[in-house]
């Protein structure tokens, strides 16, 4: 499955396509030889491999690298860490005893059999945690808002320093009602007033007062499929959506460009329905390098079932890629690199198309013949469709799976269609040498730090479900 996915993104840094992209079904195409190529082609492939170089050259990862350090403090000292639980649970039930009153008659707490209830209004959560010199424990003291403060390594002093890192949540808008499990009983009824709007800032006082680093928004709402006005468990969906800008100045003395991003996401789970969407893009420094939006639906538990919490390790991301695509339907998936290349696919059985680059997978290692292996890409070639458009030379262009040699094994691979040539051409044919050294060197610098960013962001998520839902097994969206 890893392999699968380094493989699509590295297809995608090449030519804005996924390794399963195609159009077309003409079986026809699939055994004609490509010819040596017309002025379509020539324009795409100098456009695209201007592209390229101009990502290899100014493409960089400061602001993620930045956040993954930042992020395994947060798992260390807070995610999993006993202690600031300890810390932060009496703040929720001291609250909880002084709002403890009766539940009116005929109210809906009644009818589910509760005597009592204690609202917790967590958008009036304002303390201020300060990690103390042992790194272990959290002072806590009231503020004008959620603040943390932890200590970290500066890495321009090479020493730990106390308070070197600050965490700002402010919450508002629209609030809904969620039962707190593990704080009720059957007589009592603990209740979040949840809001759904979280803005954030984490900062840092490296060169001697704060200054933001990340600032973000996130709205978080949750679904319910019945009439009822508290949440118990989230049985009709979740929609999660937001942004994250980074700002890193340039370190000169450790050879660090500047680095400015924009990282937007919106999730949204339609359980009821079966349907699921997602859309994520990233800008750097001005330019929109990434766009990627999904619409899928099935029976099978995909981003309708998504639970963020899986996302824990570089492995599990993989693994729960593959579990969100297996079984379902994309109904509509585009790629756009540089706000140029788009292209558009659907997958109209994924479980399938797994199966068989499985099996295909397992024939190449058994070194199988060109006609085996074009079983399996004529196979793949109909359940998958999509072109590709390319606005810079004002092409679109047609796309299919063909099985073509690579290295010693055969394979399937991406092929193009242009306007002006006959035939289908294999992605292996059409870019040059140059243009894959440029993409290689995307990929080398990228891989490692999108992987540990998709980290980042889920358990930044994390957090804040965790801060407003309470308790742990009582968050506000999986």
């Amino acid at each position: 499955m890893r392999k699968f996915f380094n493989l699509a993104l590295a297809t995608a840094f090449i030519c804005g396509a996924s390794v399963f992209t195609a159009c077309s079904s003409d079986d026809d195409n699939n055994s004609k030889k490509a010819d040596e190529g017309g002025q379509n082609r020539k324009e795409f492939v100098e456009h695209t491999r201007a592209n390229l170089k101009t990502m290899a050259e100014n493409l960089n990862f400061g602001s993620w690298e930045a956040a993954n350090a930042i992020n395994q403090l947060f798992n260390k000292y807070v995610l999993n860490n006993p202690e600031f639980e300890r810390a932060i649970l009496p703040l929720f039930a001291q609250q909880a005893l002084e709002s403890i009153q009766p539940v009116e008659e005929g109210s809906e707490l009644a009818e589910m059999g509760y005597e009592y209830y204690a609202p917790i209004d967590l958008t009036n959560i304002k303390y201020r945690f300060t990690m103390t010199d042992d790194n272990k424990s959290f002072d806590v003291e009231p503020a004008d808002q959620f603040e943390m403060i932890l200590n970290s390594y500066n890495p321009q002093t090479q020493q730990v320093e106390k308070g070197a890192f600050k965490l700002t949540l402010k919450v508002g808008g629209q609030t809904y009602k969620r039962l707190l499990a593990r704080m009720s009983n059957d007589e009592l009824a603990v209740l979040a007033l949840i809001p759904e709007d979280v803005t954030f800032a984490i900062a840092d006082k490296f060169t001697g007062s704060w200054r933001n680093a990340y600032t973000g928004t996130f709205k978080n709402a949750t679904k319910n499929s019945d009439a009822s006005k508290i949440i118990v468990k989230e049985n009709a969906g979740f929609s999660v959506s937001g942004s994250i800008t980074s700002n890193i100045p340039a370190a000169q003395e450790m050879g660090k460009a500047a680095d400015e991003t924009t990282l937007k996401f919106s999730i949204d789970s339609d359980r009821e329905n079966h349907k699921g969407t997602a859309l994520v893009s990233y800008e750097h420094n001005g330019q929109k390098m990434v766009e990627l939006s999904l619409k899928e639906s099935g029976e099978v538990p995909g981003l309708a079932n998504l639970d963020l919490s899986q996302f824990s390790s570089i492995t599990s991301i993989f693994d729960v890629l593959g579990a969100i695509w297996t079984g379902r339907n994309i109904d509509e998936g585009k790629i756009t690199l540089l706000d140029d290349l788009t292209t558009t696919f659907s997958i109209s059985d994924m479980s399938k198309v797994m199966k068989l680059n499985t099996e295909m997978a397992e024939a190449r290692r058994n070194y199988a013949d060109e006609a085996t292996i074009d079983g399996y890409t004529q196979q793949l070639d109909k359940l998958i469709k999509g072109s590709m458009t390319c606005k810079g030379v004002n092409q679109t262009i047609p796309m299919k799976l063909m099985t073509d040699k690579f290295g010693v094994d055969y394979t399937a691979v991406v092929a193009f269609k242009f306007a002006d040539e006959e035939n289908y051409v294999p992605m292996t044919q059409v870019l040059d040498q140059k243009s894959m050294e440029y993409a290689l060197n995307i990929a080398d610098h990228a891989i490692d730090p999108m992987k540990e960013s998709l980290i980042t962001v889920r358990q930044l998520i994390q957090f804040v479900n965790q801060f407003i839902g309470a308790q742990k097994g009582d968050g506000v969206a999986n």
